[in-house]
């Protein structure tokens, strides 16, 4: 009878210490981890190369993610700058905003330029955003480059963008 007793007991302990440990377990994988975002390059983004000139820019669409990278070794070079065509479907404030690598020497600067390549507007040095009011059913380039960036640096990039 005691056996009975003990060994009745000893499982039950045993289920509940399991129980208790599957139940943190539980919580734990369930609670958000407090960490910094990184940016993810999905694939290749939307940086297809080569876009490093107007006529090789890549298509975007104004409120979705872009996600690039410049300083890779390319053929006949270095990757120091990606251009992006979009149009504008609607007139409105269009604002970018970039998030990525930064150097003590050099950074990630936008750009933006009319359908002829004529740059029409910077971000300040250091600034990672760059706004201005754009016409409905015109071409535009956004640009992304690293004044300054020495050979070999490489940065991973987000652009987002909205129309207000």
């Amino acid at each position: 009878m005691k056996k009975a007793v003990f060994s009745t007991l000893g499982l039950a302990l045993l289920l509940s210490t399991s129980t208790a440990v599957a139940s943190a377990q539980e919580a734990q994988e369930g609670a958000p981890a407090l960490q910094k975002e990184s940016i993810q390059l999905f694939g290749n983004g939307t940086d297809r190369e080569p876009n490093n000139w107007f006529d090789e820019a890549s298509e975007i669409l104004v409120g979705v993610d872009i996600y690039g990278e410049i300083g890779k070794h390319i053929d006949g070079g270095y990757d120091n700058s990606d251009y992006y065509k979009f149009k504008a479907f609607q007139s409105g404030w269009y604002q970018f905003n970039i998030q990525g690598d930064i150097y003590p020497n050099t950074w990630l600067r936008l750009g933006l330029a009319d359908s002829n390549g004529h740059f029409i507007r910077y971000a300040n040095d250091r600034e990672y955003s760059l706004g201005k009011n754009l016409e409905a059913g015109k071409w535009y380039y956004l640009v992304v480059e690293t004044p300054g960036a020495e050979l070999g640096q490489l940065f991973d990039y987000k652009v987002t963008s909205t129309i207000k």
